[in-house]
């Protein structure tokens, strides 16, 4: 099955902002600032400082999962709204973990 062009683009949004600016944004703060995981899912599942190997595979997973959904309604015309809405999240998400480290880098540097 071949994705409208619009779909495709949505969907390149989504694993750009979503897979790619979370989980890069994320791995930065936890490994070098300190920056706790906020997301309680992906607390209990992988811990408060996700490894960047485990923090991939659910990320991965989550978007293998959200295009599963997107595949089971693609015909309708709302179906385009699933990767609007990663995309979205991951907006929202990359842009706190973004906040978080400038936090940290600023408390960093009053402490010194």
């Amino acid at each position: 099955m071949a994705l409208p062009a619009v779909d495709l683009g949505w969907w390149l949004l989504a694993v750009f902002c979503y897979g790619v600016g979370d989980y890069v944004t994320t791995v930065v703060a936890v490994r070098r600032y300190a920056v706790v995981e906020a997301n309680p899912v992906v607390s209990r599942l992988l811990s408060r400082q996700p490894g960047p190997l485990g923090f991939a595979v659910l990320k991965l997973a989550t978007l293998a999962v959200t295009f599963a959904g997107y595949l089971v309604i693609a015909d309708r015309s709302i179906a385009v709204g699933i990767p609007i809405v990663v995309a979205a999240i991951g907006i929202l998400v990359t842009l706190s973990n973004l906040r978080a480290i400038i936090r940290s880098r600023r408390l960093t540097a009053n402490s010194h």
